[in-house]
């Protein structure tokens, strides 16, 4: 039976990939990759592997996700159906703010390939590590899905996810923008980012949310902002 692996290749870090996650990898002849930001990625050209990744989709003018998304589980699909099995790469855990993941299960439910998941650690790990605080209630939002439609409370913590990409840097002022809406210039929030290749390092900073657009600057990689709860009596 045709089979893709989708392997989680957490968020950054090589020494952060589970056991069995490298194992797969290392096996592995060909790996498709959402995209080559990643230690993973070099790391795998280096040992020989035949390494494919889809950084170009994201170039095109105004790139839509959802096609993207669709167009990545479509080439898997095709290449599980020709070769047998299709490895895919991706950041964080397949199970966290993952579409290619979804839409590879429906489809390969309907069309007779096996989607085998590996797992592997989420960006959330390392960002509430970095709150350091036990919030229950946490709500996490992305901006557009959420921020943008008010479809969130500010009575429990947010962690507002995804308004990375130096390329579009507008996300953070429009999460900025939208979040003003609803919570006080002054209110402390916590800018969570990655300083990107070759480490990966996770760095943080608490700022006033009025301040966002100036700290974000030109982007961030992979950034998230942490919003505690306001107006709780």
């Amino acid at each position: 039976m045709a089979r893709v692996t989708v392997v989680g290749i957490g968020p950054g870090p090589l020494s952060w990939l589970t056991m069995e996650a490298e194992r797969e990898l290392r096996l592995a002849h060909k790996v498709f990759f959402r995209t080559s930001a990643y230690p993973a990625y070099d790391w795998l050209r280096e040992l020989g592997k035949e390494v494919v990744c889809f950084d170009m989709l994201y170039r095109l003018p105004r790139p839509h996700p959802g096609k993207i998304y669709e167009f990545i589980a479509a080439i898997l699909l095709k290449e599980a159906d020709i070769r047998g099995h299709a490895v895919y790469a991706i950041p964080g855990s397949p199970f966290v703010l993952e579409d290619t993941t979804r839409l590879l299960r429906l489809r390969g439910a309907a069309s007779g390939v096996e989607i085998r998941i590996i797992h592997g650690m989420s960006f959330l790990e390392p960002a509430l590590s970095v709150i350091n605080q036990d919030d229950v209630g946490l709500q996490i939002v992305l901006p557009h899905t959420h921020l943008q439609h008010g479809r969130f409370s500010p009575r429990l913590p947010l962690l507002v996810c995804q308004i990375e990409a130096r390329s579009s840097s507008s996300r953070a002022p429009s999460v900025m923008e939208w979040l003003l809406k609803t919570y006080p210039p002054n209110h402390a929030v916590t800018l969570i980012w990655t300083e990107g290749l070759p480490d990966y390092q996770t760095l943080s900073k608490i700022i006033e949310l009025r301040n966002l657009n100036r700290e974000y600057g030109d982007g961030k990689y992979y950034a998230s902002l942490y919003v505690p709860s306001f107006g709780v009596a």
